[in-house]
């Protein structure tokens, strides 16, 4: 049958494998060692829950609902599991994420800077930036700051550049650093810092204020992947990363990379693990 064929799974057929597990359990235990029937419980709901933590993360939005959802679902099967913990500190991650990207920047307070009467600091954050010359990289160490009127490069020795945010085009989390395009050399490159995802997300939400485009609740961009889609992804990687089968810290990839165009669909969405996508970035 091909992929596209599949029925999709539901988050309540998923729930439903727990409730059979349970069923068997109940049913069966007298015939089945209860360290096997507790090991077959614990894979099925640590996959529920896996699976509710990918989807969540499915359309680059977090929101308290899907928190929630996955609370009442942890308590429900009653799991103390280190796998779930690990789940938990993912998905609180990328709700503080995603409310920073939506508008809600953090504020720094920096007594180093000189600063318009109305400018507020929300980053300030060693880096090191990376500008590809003619001659070859050229690596200089200093601090990234972003603000409400700009984006400030600080070199340790001397020098730097500023940028407004009306220049900056994008803002991307690479592997060990963020990618800023602009319309100008000056203050674009690649920066290398110790936490490129919450740097991105700052400076992404820094950008959207700029610009006026605060996410409104419940909104979603155009790289959401409907509920359908996901499932039939979901089952068609069985699960897992295709690259490395990990089933953990799983994220739903555009082999051909939305910013060059590639459609949310089954055909060219897959699983990949956190890691295995950092690495593979926007390459097809």
């Amino acid at each position: 049958m091909a992929p596209s064929d599949r029925t999709p799974r539901t988050a309540a057929a998923c729930r439903n494998d727990v409730g059979l597990a349970r069923w068997v359990l109940s049913r069966c235990f007298h015939a089945v060692p209860r360290a096997a029937g507790e090991a077959v419980f614990r894979s099925a709901g640590l996959g529920h829950l896996q699976r509710i933590v990918t989807f969540a993360f499915g359309d680059g939005i977090i929101e308290d609902s899907e928190a929630a959802f996955f609370e009442n679902e942890a308590r429900r099967l009653g799991l103390h599991d280190p796998a779930v913990e690990e789940m938990r500190r993912w998905l609180r991650r990328g709700l503080e994420l995603s409310r920073i990207r939506g508008g809600q920047l953090p504020r720094v307070h920096s007594t180093t800077l000189h600063l318009e009467l109305d400018e507020l600091v929300h980053l300030d954050v060693g880096t090191v930036q990376v500008r590809q010359l003619a001659s070859g990289p050229r690596e200089t160490p200093g601090r990234l700051v972003a603000s409400s009127r700009k984006l400030r490069f600080l070199g340790r020795a001397g020098g730097g550049n500023e940028i407004a945010w009306q220049k900056i085009v994008e803002v991307t989390a690479g592997h060990g650093g963020v990618d800023i395009a602009a319309t100008t050399s000056r203050g674009g490159g690649t920066y290398r810092v110790d936490d490129p995802d919450y740097v991105a997300a700052v400076l992404s939400g820094a950008l959207r204020v700029a610009r006026r485009l605060v996410i409104a609740p419940g909104a979603r961009d155009s790289r959401a992947v409907p509920q359908a889609v996901k499932a039939a992804v979901w089952q068609r990687d069985g699960g897992a990363c295709v690259q490395c089968r990990a089933t953990e810290y799983l994220e739903f990839d555009h082999v051909i990379p939305h910013s060059r165009s590639g459609a949310t669909s089954v055909n060219n969405l897959q699983l990949l693990c956190c890691r295995c996508n950092q690495e593979k970035g926007a390459r097809i």
